[in-house]
């Protein structure tokens, strides 16, 4: 295993025991042990899913203000598709345009598109269906709602945490 293969292994046992401890009704020793135990056993199953170093986004300052810009993006993404999903829902004509939609694919690291793909799922009324290097395939409810994904302000949130210029 090299270098930045081991980081990503180490990085992802640390946010599961984070994780676990978390969630873990009381912090004792044994709630510990079983939640590192536990964890380790996680990372080792998915061990060739783990991210290398050159794969993942670095953590810097720019980096985690990008990466909390892109989250507070994201909340207000799946709010305002919310409320766009319920009034169609509760509209009598029920305006709808379901279909697949091709859009660019404008992230250049693995995590990020991954990340990318998982937002737009996310935010009601779309669904990722398939990623390719440069396209990704999304359901939608309304076939032009997916076409306005291309340049919106959640896709310029990914391309500024991976440090990508953008129009």
């Amino acid at each position: 295993m090299n270098k930045s293969k081991r980081y990503g292994v180490f990085l992802l046992l640390i946010l599961l025991t984070v994780f676990w401890m978390i969630i873990a009704s009381s912090i004792s020793l044994t709630e510990l042990i079983v939640g590192i135990f536990a964890s380790l056993l996680i990372v080792l199953y998915s061990m060739d899913l783990v991210f290398s170093k050159s794969e993942m986004t670095s953590l810097t300052p720019r980096t985690v203000k990008a990466l909390f810009i892109l989250f507070i993006r994201l909340i207000i993404e799946i709010v305002i598709s919310n409320f766009h999903v319920a009034k169609i829902v509760l509209s009598k004509k029920l305006p709808i345009d379901p279909g697949f939609e091709s859009i660019r694919q404008p992230l250049k690291k693995d995590l990020n598109k991954t990340l990318y793909g998982n937002a737009i799922t996310l935010t009601p009324g779309t669904l990722t269906v398939d990623m390719s290097d440069d396209e990704i395939i999304v359901h939608g409810l309304e076939k032009h709602s997916v076409k306005s994904l291309e340049g919106s302000k959640l896709e310029k949130s990914f391309m500024n945490l991976e440090g990508t210029k953008h129009d």
